[in-house]
C-alpha cells in the first residue's frame, strides 16, 4: 500500500504506538527513578546506545515528522499550522505544570506553605516551563528521591519538539516541500549531523546524546510524508529493512538502520486490519507522557519498597487515567477551540483581502 493511502486517518492506528511509546517511557524512568539493584530495562541490555525511554521519544519524533508534515503539505496553510500547533502542546502542558505547582508542590514540599510560594524557584518553575526554557525543580519537592528535585523530567523533549515544528515550517514557507531533490538533501544535512558533528544545527538548545538523533528522526518522518506518493509500505518493505539492520549491525550507522526498521514496522503494522479493528478513540499519549513522570516520582515515596515492577504499573494504570481526563477535559476542547478560532480568522483575513481587492478595483 503507498503511504499516502496508509497516512489517511481511516487507513493506520498510529495512535495505539503513540500510547505504547508513552508507556515505554514510563517503563525505562523507572530504573532511574528507583533503587534497581543492578536491574535495567530490556533494550537497555540488547543495545549499548539506547534505552526504552529514549526509544520511545524517537518513536514520537518520527511520528510527529510524519503526521505534522503530511498535515503542513495536505492543508499548505502556515497560519493554520501554527494555530493547530499551539492549542495541541501549551493547554494540557501548562495544565500540568500549574497543578505541579499549585497543588502537588505545596503538598509535598518539606518547606511550609509561605516559603513554597515565596521562593522565586516557583515562580519560575511555571513562567521557565510555559516559555520552553525547562525548569526541573521545585523548592522543597522530591528532595530526598533517589532522583531529587526533578519534579518532571520529561519536559526536555518539548522545546525540541517545538524547535523542530518551527524549522519544518520555515523549511515550508521557502518551498523545499516542493522539491524532491531539495527535500532529501535536507534531510541527509540533517540525518548527517549527528556523525559529522555539525553543531550548527543543535546551536539552539544544548545537546547530549539523548537529544542527537532527535532530528534526524522527525527529519525522517518528515522526508518520508513528502515522498509519500513514491513509498510502499508492507511486509516486504519491514522485513527488508531489518534484514538491513542486522546486515549494518556493528557499523557506525547501526543506529540508523534500527530506528528505520522500527519506524517502516510501526507504519506497516499501524495498517494492518488487526490493529486497525482496536484503534483508539482517544489520544492519550500527550497527557500520559506529561504525567508519567510525576506520579512515578510520587509513588516513589510511598510504595518504593515494592519495586521497579510496582511503580510501572500503578504509574501506567494511574497516568493513563489522567492521560484520558487531559484528553477529555483540556486537549480535545482545545484542539476545537483553535480550529474554530482559525476558521474565525481566517475567514476575516479573507474579507480583509476581498475588500482590498474591490477598493483598489475602484
Amino acid at each position: 500500500m503507498k503511504l499516502s493511502a496508509i497516512l489517511k486517518r481511516e487507513n493506520n492506528n498510529l495512535d495505539v504506538f503513540r500510547i505504547l511509546a508513552a508507556i515505554m517511557v514510563i517503563y525505562g524512568h523507572a530504573y532511574a527513578l528507583l533503587p534497581n539493584n543492578g536491574q535495567s530495562d530490556f533494550i537497555g541490555r540488547m543495545l549499548e546506545y539506547d534505552y526504552s525511554g529514549s526509544l520511545a521519544v524517537k518513536i514520537f519524533f518520527f511520528l510527529s515528522g510524519l503526521v505534522v508534515t503530511n498535515s503542513l503539505i495536505s492543508k499548505g496553510n502556515a497560519y493554520e499550522f501554527v494555530i493547530s500547533r499551539l492549542f495541541r502542546i501549551w493547554p494540557a502542558l501548562i495544565t500540568t505544570i500549574i497543578i505541579c505547582t499549585v497543588i502537588i508542590g505545596p503538598i509535598l514540599s518539606t518547606k511550609t506553605i509561605e516559603e513554597y510560594f515565596s521562593d522565586p524557584s516557583t515562580a519560575s518553575y511555571i513562567t521557565g516551563n510555559i516559555s520552553l526554557h525547562t525548569n526541573y525543580a521545585l523548592p522543597g519537592v522530591f528532595e530526598f528521591n533517589k532522583y531529587p528535585n526533578t519534579v518532571n523530567g520529561s519536559l526536555w523533549t518539548i522545546p525540541y519538539e517545538v524547535y523542530a515544528y518551527v524549522t519544518l515550517l520555515s523549511l515550508f514557507m521557502i518551498g523545499i516541500s516542493r522539491s524532491h531533490a531539495l527535500a532529501i538533501f535536507t534531510f541527509v544535512i540533517i540525518a548527517a549531523a549527528p556523525i559529522l558533528k555539525f553543531d550548527f544545527i543543535y546551536n539552539v538548545f544544548p545537546t547530549n546524546h539523548e537529544t542527537l538523533m532527535l532530528g534526524p528522526c522527525f527529519a525522517y518522518g518528515s522526508i518520508m510524508a513528502i515522498l509519500k506518493e513514491n513509498i510502499n509500505i508492507n511486509i516486504s518493505t519491514a522485513i527488508g529493512s531489518w534484514t538491513l539492520f542486522f546486515i549494518l549491525k556493528g557499523s557506525k550507522i547501526e543506529m540508523y538502520a534500527l530506528y528505520s526498521a522500527i519506524f517502516i514496522t510501526i507504519i506497516y503494522l499501524s495498517s494492518t486490519a488487526a490493529l486497525l479493528k482496536i484503534k483508539p478513540n482517544h489520544d492519550i499519549s500527550y497527557g500520559v507522557y506529561l504525567w508519567g513522570f510525576p506520579v512515578q516520582q510520587i509513588l516513589s515515596i510511598y510504595i518504593s519498597e515494592y519495586g521497579i515492577l510496582a511503580n510501572q504499573i500503578i504509574a501506567i494504570i494511574i497516568s493513563c487515567i489522567l492521560g484520558y481526563i487531559s484528553w477529555i477535559l483540556i486537549e480535545k476542547k482545545c484542539i476545537k477551540i483553535g480550529s474554530l478560532l482559525f476558521k474565525k480568522t481566517s475567514n476575516i483575513n479573507f474579507k480583509l483581502i476581498n475588500r482590498q481587492t474591490t477598493d483598489i478595483g475602484a
